[in-house]
């Protein structure tokens, strides 16, 4: 690990440019002119920022590496998720805000997991047998198989192989969960938040 040497810390009031980085806060998703608290500045080299979102009031920092942590989490919100399988949700958006891509890829397998033992499948199965499970009970549809079994594939192979997966490998993954996660869950959800009988 590089170290650097001859730093100083400053500190800002509010009243120059520089006392302003625009980013994306990963608590409230909003873009913001966050204010610089305070920054860590290395001589003749990078410089850490420490940020406050003006729109929460949440933490975040600009780190040596130039990228904001923590991360925007990355794939859609969906609604409607049992609390259990919204918290695994949560966790694989999380791995891909800070490059965890083999995590990433792990737990959406084990949402397939979660969301065939929710609906009625033995827990301790087989990942074919969950599949095969949410076949026969109507929740993946024949143009849907195809990319449910990738995201067992994509675990299975973050599982058993020694090369990491990339990142727009991991990507599609969390995708392709997302998706069968809104079509599963997410749209009954709406369907009976918008459903008004007629008078």
């Amino acid at each position: 690990m590089k170290r650097y040497r001859g730093f100083h810390t400053q500190r800002y009031d509010g009243s120059t440019a520089d006392a302003w980085h625009s980013y994306t806060c990963s608590f409230c998703n909003n873009r913001v002119s966050g204010a610089v608290v305070a920054a860590d500045i290395v001589a003749g080299g990078p410089t850490i920022k420490w940020l406050w979102c003006t729109e929460c009031g949440n933490p975040s920092v600009l780190a040596l590496d130039q990228a904001i942590y923590p991360g925007v989490l990355f794939g859609p919100q969906i609604e409607g998720l049992p609390s259990e399988t919204d918290a695994a949700y949560g966790e694989a958006r999380r791995c891909m805000s800070v490059n965890a891509f083999t995590a990433a890829e792990l737990i959406c397998r084990k949402i397939l997991m979660h969301v065939a033992v929710e609906k009625g499948a033995k827990e301790g199965d087989t990942f074919i047998n969950y599949i095969s499970h949410l076949e026969k009970e109507g929740y993946v549809t024949p143009p849907m198989k195809k990319w449910v079994t990738l995201i067992k594939d994509h675990g299975n192979d973050a599982t058993h192989v020694l090369e990491a997966p990339n990142g727009d490998h991991a990507e599609s993954t969390v995708m392709f969960t997302a998706e069968l996660l809104r079509l599963v869950y997410e749209m009954e959800h709406l369907a009976a938040k918008y459903d008004h009988p007629t008078q």
